[in-house]
């Protein structure tokens, strides 16, 4: 594999739409494999495309359930279901918090291995390097931007209308990004963004390509693709669980 390839295991914004799951993403370079966000339902779906001893890190970007909820099912799942001894977990604070109080000892160390980040912080996994960029969101939540060689991915993850795709530097080939708003549900005091915000920030740092995701239940995702692409100079795609966008 050249460059990064982004495979969503899940998008449905809060709560999964039936027959969905929520939020969960591979990210896969040559070499390495990284599982972000795992929501309910993305522990069945990420089993159709690796195993679980392929994955090299799970990051997490923030402790909404939609985001990380599989957490104590994956714990479960490699600790006596493979023979895994340690696989390495990259999140806040909080997200280690909830994950440890299901642990009868509330701690999830013995088999995660947890790497604690917040705004500004950079991690290496195996060639791929991770930004990560505190958002504008009720909790600590972090965006992450990917890079293995000239490729780049930028993850919004869930954010309102105070932090911009900027702080992760420009021309990104592909940006995935929350679309979880219309015109027509567009509310300030509502903590995410719209499909028209989202493409007039992308278009603001040159990215080459648009993927919206975390459009919740209910919702007509064609009218967030509409939306977004109207705002938006280049291509514009729905997350669609399954499907498989690369950087090159």
């Amino acid at each position: 594999m050249v460059g990064l390839a982004l495979t969503v295991l899940g998008c449905s914004g809060s709560y999964a739409a039936a027959g969905q799951a929520c939020s969960g993403y591979l990210v896969q370079s040559s070499s390495t494999t990284l599982w972000v966000d795992c929501g309910p339902g993305t522990l069945a779906n990420v089993q159709n495309h690796v195993g679980l001893h392929d994955i090299d890190a799970i990051v997490i970007s923030h402790h909404h359930p939609d985001h990380c909820a599989e957490l104590p099912v994956i714990y479960n799942a490699y600790k006596y279901f493979t023979d895994v001894k340690r696989i390495r977990a990259v999140g806040t604070a909080d997200v280690r918090r909830v994950t440890d109080a299901f642990q009868p000892d509330r701690d999830s160390g013995d088999l995660f291995d947890w790497e604690i980040v917040s705004d500004g912080d950079i991690a290496q996994i195996g060639n791929i390097r991770l930004s990560f960029s505190q958002t504008d969101h009720p909790v600590e939540t972090l965006a992450m931007l990917f890079q293995c060689d000239d490729a780049s991915i930028v993850y919004t993850s869930d954010t309102g209308r105070g932090w911009s795709l900027a702080r992760l530097g420009h021309e990104p080939d592909i940006v995935l990004g929350e679309g979880t708003l219309i015109g027509a549900t567009d509310n300030p005091a509502i903590p995410h963004i719209s499909c028209a915000h989202l493409a007039a920030d992308a278009n603001k740092v040159g990215a080459k390509r648009l993927v919206v995701t975390h459009v919740p239940p209910g919702s007509d995702p064609s009218k967030h693709l509409e939306e977004a692409a109207s705002v938006f100079d280049g291509n514009v795609e729905l997350a669609a669980t399954g499907r498989t966008f690369s950087t090159t």
